[in-house]
């Protein structure tokens, strides 16, 4: 009851009512717009068609992007993977690419600016799927510039540069594996020989006892030795391939630049309708009082 005798009592004394006034102004605010809907509608399009102009008159840019695979080191004899090697460390990636030897070697290389060539280089590690404990060794090696040519042949450089600086180490078992094989292959062949020999001096006649003995074991111990070789062979032989298919960085795919722009078109145009069409609610609200005012001055 006291909040209505203050309220009688304020229109009593002639007190202004807040109530009252923003009601009448939400009305005339109302009324404005509805008066001149034109103005939000027509800042609407002309925001649009502006966001459309700009958005086609962007600069376009070139991005090209190489596929890395770092390689997933194992012991010497391939039984455990290490998991502190170059190709392993996250960041190793990140540093070849950005270091100021690579940056200006790849400049000279593509004719690309270096400090275009900065800025455009971004390095991304591909989710594995299995997990933080399984991490991918697959990266992407991104280069945006403003021609195709150099874009191109920088991120093309990019990858080769990695693969290069972590691939060490595989190659070098791959080196030692060929070697070892190389050898294997030799020992095989003169045991071959030995065999091809001792089978040819049991098929002559008028050979003693004693001599055939001799050729028989000796042709064993042959066969046994080829035994040997074999196995060292197959195992050298998996060796190298999990070398050369497993731990052996390489470029998956060599980069191809494609042309895309500066900025989305449904993003620019978005936002510049969204800016037209508050501007025209604000012309439409001033509108009055702006032509008011102009009309008293006058």
């Amino acid at each position: 009851m006291r909040p209505q005798r203050e309220a009688s009592k304020s229109r009593a004394n002639g007190a202004p009512n807040l109530d009252d006034e923003r009601e009448v102004d939400l009305g005339r605010y109302l009324d404005a717009l509805v008066a001149r809907w034109w103005l939000p509608a027509l800042g609407l399009i002309v925001g649009v068609a502006l966001g459309y102009l700009v958005s086609a008159s962007s600069k376009e840019v070139w991005r090209a992007q190489a596929t890395v695979y770092a390689g997933s080191p194992y012991a010497p004899n391939g039984s455990t993977p290490i998991t502190n090697a170059l190709s392993t460390n996250q960041s190793t990636i990140t540093r070849i690419v950005r270091s100021e030897e690579t940056i200006q070697e790849v400049s000279r290389a593509s004719g690309m600016r270096p400090r275009k060539l900065r800025a455009g280089i971004s390095t991304q590690r591909q989710a594995s799927g299995l997990g933080r404990l399984v991490p991918s060794q697959l990266y992407v090696i991104t280069v945006k510039g403003d021609e195709r040519g150099p874009t191109q042949e920088a991120a093309r450089a990019l990858a080769d540069r990695v693969v290069q600086r972590v691939g060490g180490y595989a190659r070098g078992k791959i080196d030692g594996f060929r070697r070892q094989l190389s050898s294997l292959n030799k020992q095989l062949e003169a045991v071959d020989g030995q065999v091809r020999e001792t089978q040819a001096q049991l098929g002559r006649a008028g050979l003693s006892g004693v001599e055939r003995l001799v050729a028989v074991n000796t042709l064993q111990l042959a066969e046994q030795r080829r035994g040997t070789i074999e196995q060292d062979r197959t195992e050298t032989l998996q060796l190298l391939s999990l070398a050369e298919e497993v731990e052996l960085p390489r470029s998956l795919d060599r980069a191809v630049a494609v042309k895309t722009t500066a900025r989305s078109t449904r993003n620019t145009v978005a936002i510049a309708g969204f800016l037209g069409l508050l501007l025209g609610l604000f012309a439409a609200l001033l509108w009055e009082p702006v032509t008011r005012r102009s009309s008293s001055d006058a």
